[in-house]
């Protein structure tokens, strides 16, 4: 991928297709897991955890989030909320720091954001949602994206609402293929996505249910291209095209999974690292001869010497082979 100067505006025409993307997770796409992604594909776009712009503006520690490293790049920070200044605000601080783009959060389901009038909330406010996009445009020169889903409970004024928002400014559209009342229910619809980007001409984005690289090319047909999300908690492989490289060996997996660690460490105390890195876990070690057990031995530790120890276990015990394609 070309790589512009920082707040350089992106010509999306001259990004391969298909476009793939890490989704927003909060708790799980900070710093640490996006360099890691990065090391296995430097096309992938990074998105940052899911950040509150009033948490931005107001909170030192919230504004931690906007750390990064060079090779994050090309790298959008995800922000919620509901007040065009406020956005506007964090928008600038984000340009600030030399981030490509803010992507937009228009389709958390939770329903604390969503009764706060964020997230999901600003599908049926269209006014607002449009003056969060022009608010960020005027504020400051950064690529500006929306991540939303089909809708509210089914998908008749998806073209409406994203062509409302193509003609406020956005220049990347990512669609959830469920609606806001399904939330993470049932399987992800792609039809309505497909549909819709004959009514667009900016990039569309789909997400929803994509377990690899060469599963999203499966549903990828006439979209600019996918994003993966769960899928990708603890396999960073799975943004690689299994067509040209090999799956890794279970050693491989320890290895970069200790890597992981040891990134991830940098930001936390030794015991609060222990216990939130147990998220990555469990696909780290999928597949093994003896999962399950080592899955709970590693869930057990209480400090970096005892899980470091366990990782070097795993690797010793289990054979070096490949996870079945």
């Amino acid at each position: 991928m070309k790589r512009p100067s920082p707040n350089h505006a992106i010509s999306w025409s001259e990004v391969k297709r298909p476009i793939v993307c890490l989704a927003p997770m909060d708790g799980v796409t900070n710093s640490a897991f996006r360099q890691i992604v990065r090391t296995l594909s430097k096309d992938v776009i990074l998105f940052s955890e899911f950040t509150s712009v009033d948490g931005l503006v107001r909170s030192e520690h919230v504004r931690l989030r906007l750390d990064y490293e060079p090779c994050e790049q090309p790298f959008f920070m995800q922000l919620f909320g509901n007040s065009p200044k406020m956005f506007a605000e964090a928008a600038r601080m984000v340009a600030d720091r030399g981030i490509w783009g803010v992507d937009i959060n228009m389709g958390c389901p939770a329903k604390k954001i969503v009764h706060s009038q964020h997230g999901s909330a600003l599908m049926q406010d269209v006014d607002t949602a449009c003056r969060i996009v022009e608010s960020i445009r005027e504020a400051c020169p950064l690529e500006v994206s929306v991540k939303t889903r089909l809708g509210w409970k089914n998908e008749k004024n998806l073209i409406n609402f994203t062509k409302s928002l193509e003609s406020a400014g956005i220049s990347m559209l990512t669609i959830h293929g469920r609606t806001y009342n399904q939330a993470f229910r049932g399987d992800a619809d792609w039809g309505p996505i497909h549909e819709l980007k004959s009514h667009l001409k900016i990039p569309v984005i789909g997400n929803g249910d994509i377990r690899d690289y060469n599963d999203g090319l499966a549903h990828f047909g006439n979209l600019d291209g996918f994003m993966i999300g769960r899928a990708a908690i603890g396999n960073p492989w799975c943004f690689q095209d299994r067509r040209k490289f090999p799956e890794p060996t279970h050693h491989e997996r320890i290895e970069l999974a200790l890597k992981h660690y040891h990134l991830f460490r940098r930001f936390k105390q030794e015991l609060v690292a222990v216990r939130e890195f147990r998220k990555y876990l469990g696909n780290y070690v999928s597949g093994f001869r003896n999962a399950k057990e080592w899955r709970n031995r590693l869930m057990q530790c209480q400090d970096e010497a005892s899980f470091v120890e366990c990782m070097q276990e795993i690797k010793r015990l289990e054979p070096p082979l490949a996870l079945a394609g």
